[in-house]
């Protein structure tokens, strides 16, 4: 997850990043980011790949990527973490998914988890596929993560804005990270057939396309001309 990269949101407060930087929630997404980009197929790129995450937030993904062996791997963001720049193993630039700087066909694989949400409604979310596919060597993977919309989601939502049902620390803390999300949140899936039929109509050959309680996985391999 990363700060949204539509200008009318603005960035989160510090709040939300101290929230978001909390070790319980850390602990709680590193221990499931590996499953993700496990069924995104992350795992079976060869290990030189040259892949970018997109969005990388404070860096998760990447780090699970580089434990696993990984040696080529970039993150951009509109907001670079200090910490996750200061590392050797990867390059972190400041870009917005609009309009990366980076030259075409230069990525094996681009991954962007927990983030769509972020970047501004749907015309966005489609530039940021053109920019993901342009910077994509042909047959390189694009990977995708993040919510769809659906009864049990929303009744989720609703529950953790009630602060009667968020007992617990763990519950209090993600509703508190997820309070300044919302509007743009509910946004996202109001969006989201429009979001699946611009996925749909990527040219790309699909690999991974399937949903779990909440999050739909979804990679496709950049068609060659």
């Amino acid at each position: 997850m990363s700060t949204p990269l539509n200008p009318g949101h603005g960035a989160e407060s510090d709040r939300w990043y101290a929230t978001y930087r909390d070790e319980r929630l850390v602990a709680r997404r590193m221990s499931s980011h590996g499953r993700k980009l496990r069924q995104l197929g992350a795992f079976d790129l060869s290990h030189d790949s040259r892949i970018l995450d997109v969005a990388c937030g404070t860096g998760e993904a990447l780090e699970l990527l580089h434990d696993a062996g990984f040696t080529s791997l970039y993150g951009s963001d509109v907001m670079v973490d200090p910490e996750l720049s200061a590392k050797p193993w990867v390059t972190v630039v400041q870009a917005d998914a609009v309009t990366l700087p980076f030259e075409n066909d230069s990525f094996d694989a681009v991954v962007c988890m927990h983030s769509l949400h972020h970047l501004g409604g749907l015309a966005r979310i489609c530039r940021t596929f053109e920019e993901s596919l342009r910077i994509l060597k042909p047959g390189g993977r694009l990977m995708l993560l993040d919510h769809y919309d659906s009864n049990q989601l929303r009744a989720v939502f609703w529950g953790l804005q009630k602060p009667w049902l968020t007992v617990t620390p763990g519950l209090k803390r993600f509703s508190e990270q997820h309070e300044e999300e919302w509007p743009y949140m509910y946004e996202y899936l109001d969006e989201w057939p429009a979001v699946r039929a611009a996925i749909d109509a990527l040219p790309a050959e699909r690999q991974v396309d399937r949903k779990g309680l909440f999050f739909f996985y979804w990679a496709g391999r950049k068609r060659v001309p």
